[in-house]
């Protein structure tokens, strides 16, 4: 065992161990775009039953045969692939997270580049000592409104987020006291669809952008559930529609700085039932040093966006700005994320 590896072998965050153990430029950067050009191509959906050879997945998916047998054969040796004794491949169940309609997929997620876009602006930024070039949160949602396929790829990456880390969400005990839920920016209704079928006493208001609840009211998770969940567009700085004793906030605060952020939850404030509550489903910084996934969407989020992950201090600081008082937090399923239940302040906290 080398040097490094005894060094390395005690580092807590397995994140941290994986990447110093294989920091070679060309291992390191290869997965992440391998992954990207698979999806973006549909190579696991291209493939028939019995398998396709490069050369047939060439014909269907409009790629040159000679990179993409080399892509098939890395893929294959990191289990997304498998290969038969006549040289064909199909995906294994792992290689379904590259196909559109598997229960796994996250084949808009692999394809996305924004964040390493992101990340080499950052990077070259940081090497000028220039200020971080983020796509502040308005710049980054209206060019999605501007520009049709890149939010159409903005809601199936987040569909697919919600199923893949939010799966434990609606097991949670506080919507036994609930009666009607509004998710704010709630996409096109996942995590409301989750919800509503879940517990069959609730109603919900969907409230997002208007091009995004033109989506929803198309073609949306919530089918099931349409006859008990509202669909409301609109500018949640602004405005919010009242009548929820509970108001939903999954991952969107993180999206924005304290100044934003606080004006999302004073509309909610404004917006809320009487003897209502504010939940808010986040990642949430350890006040301690261990890892944590958290610390790395902080980084992420300031890069993307310019928002931020906030510890429980943070998030108590934010409310006592805004007149609300934290009351409970929830741990999500097996999830890394929480869900904080805030009250207007000086009203008696729910008991579930």
């Amino acid at each position: 065992m080398t040097e490094l590896e005894q060094l390395v072998r005690g580092v807590p965050d397995p994140v941290v161990r994986e990447f110093l153990l294989m920091v070679d430029d060309s291992v390191v950067a290869v997965l992440p775009y391998a992954l990207a050009i698979a999806a973006r191509l549909g190579v696991a959906d291209a493939c028939a039953p019995d398998g396709s050879s490069p050369e047939e997945l060439a014909a269907t998916v409009g790629f040159g045969a000679e990179p993409l047998a080399s892509l098939l054969n890395a893929l294959t040796g990191a289990g997304f692939f498998a290969r038969d004794q006549r040289g064909r491949f199909t995906p294994t169940e792992l290689g379904g997270v590259l196909k559109a309609d598997s229960p796994v997929s996250m084949r808009a997620t692999l394809s996305n580049l924004d964040s390493f876009r992101s990340w080499l602006q950052a990077a070259d930024a940081a090497a000028a000592r220039q200020p971080l070039p983020a796509a502040y949160g308005e710049t980054f949602f209206v060019d999605n409104e501007t520009r049709p396929t890149t939010e159409a790829g903005f809601n199936t990456r987040m569909k697919e987020r919600a199923k893949r880390l939010y799966s434990g969400l609606a097991d949670l005990p506080v919507w036994d006291e609930t009666h009607t839920v509004m998710d704010i920016g709630g996409g096109i209704g996942t995590v409301m669809s989750m919800i509503l079928r879940a517990h069959p006493q609730l109603n919900g208001v969907l409230f997002d952008r208007r091009s995004v609840i033109e989506t929803a009211d198309q073609d949306s998770p919530l089918v099931p559930v349409r006859d008990r969940c509202t669909l409301v567009a609109g500018d949640f700085f602004a405005e919010l529609p009242g009548g929820a004793d509970t108001h939903f906030l999954g991952s969107v605060l993180h999206d924005w700085d304290d100044e934003k952020a606080a004006d999302i939850l004073r509309a909610s404030v404004r917006a809320l039932a009487p003897g209502g509550r504010v939940l808010i489903c986040e990642l949430v910084v350890p006040e301690t040093d261990e890892p944590h996934p958290a610390r790395w969407s902080d980084l992420g989020m300031l890069v993307l966006l310019g928002g931020r992950e906030r510890s429980l201090s943070e998030f108590d600081k934010l409310f006592a700005g805004v007149g609300l008082t934290r009351s409970r937090v929830f741990p999500v399923g097996e999830s890394s994320f929480s869900v904080i239940e805030a009250v207007p302040s000086g009203q008696a906290p729910r008991h579930v």
